[in-house]
């Protein structure tokens, strides 16, 4: 059996390393939305060009009772976990980051792509919150220098503690909320981690029966693809959907056990 790791490539131990390719195949935490990018816990770039989807955050100049007025629709609560909210706020934010997705190549925005884009976002920070409590539960910890090592390369990627500053309030988010956030990230990737990418198995017979069942569909430069030359390739589908597969077995143990109300 091969066993799923993001770290490594290649096979070692007897057991087959998680390339980045495969990170990939993990389709609740791609996403991983914060204000700023953050490379340790998406496995990726965030989209060039996010959909912007209102409502936006109040103005920073907003004073008194209007600036709060403003910002109540972001602190509703749109679904809770566990007794644990998920405000409209971060529905908010994560919506604009699946948008990119759904409206790709010209597609225009409609009342049913909405909903859809509405519920992946949904689904996607259910998912976020019940696998950090999971974490919690099984006694992990964000590594404090994990930590201070996000927060460096944010600051340096903003270029000066006023950019930063600035960032930081156009965001709508304190210094010690983006910490907590860098904190809760590392938890979902610490316990994926070990409950899908190291549960994810695949039979390496498999890859045989696969190529005999499409051998015709690869093809290289100079023709058809012999076994061991295509063999990546099938490595490559067999893991992806291995991960899926138990991502999605995972999700299910989750929400079994755990109380879920969405807002209507």
């Amino acid at each position: 059996m091969w066993y799923a790791s993001r770290e490594e490539t290649g096979v070692r131990g007897g057991k087959k390393r998680m390339k980045p390719y495969e990170k990939r195949a993990i389709r609740y935490i791609i996403a991983i939305t914060l204000v700023f990018p953050m490379s340790s816990c998406t496995g990726g770039k965030p989209p060039d060009k996010a959909v912007q989807i209102p409502p936006a955050p109040a103005p920073a100049g907003i004073p008194g009772e209007d600036r709060k007025s403003a910002e109540e629709p972001k602190k509703a609560v749109s679904a809770k976990v566990n007794g644990v909210p998920i405000a409209a706020g971060d529905l908010v934010d994560e919506m604009n980051a699946v948008a990119p997705e759904y409206l790709g190549q010209g597609r225009k925005r409609d009342a049913k792509i909405d909903e859809k884009i509405r519920k992946e976002a949904l689904n996607r920070l259910i998912y976020r919150e019940l696998a950090v409590q999971q974490a919690k539960k099984e006694g992990m910890k964000a590594p404090a220098g994990a930590v201070a090592e996000e927060m460096k390369r944010i600051k340096t990627e903003e270029k000066t503690e006023e950019a930063f500053r600035q960032r930081l309030a156009k965001s709508g988010m304190t210094e010690e909320e983006l910490r907590r956030r860098i904190e809760r990230n590392l938890l979902v990737e610490m316990i994926t981690e070990k409950e899908v990418f190291g549960k994810a198995v695949v039979n390496p017979d498999e890859a045989r029966k696969v190529y005999e069942k499409k051998a015709n569909s690869y093809k290289g430069p100079s023709g058809p693809m012999t076994f061991e030359e295509a063999r990546p390739l099938i490595d490559k589908e067999l893991m992806t959907a291995a991960v899926q597969k138990r991502e999605d077995e995972w999700v299910a143990e989750m929400k079994k056990g755990a109380k879920i109300e969405i807002a209507p």
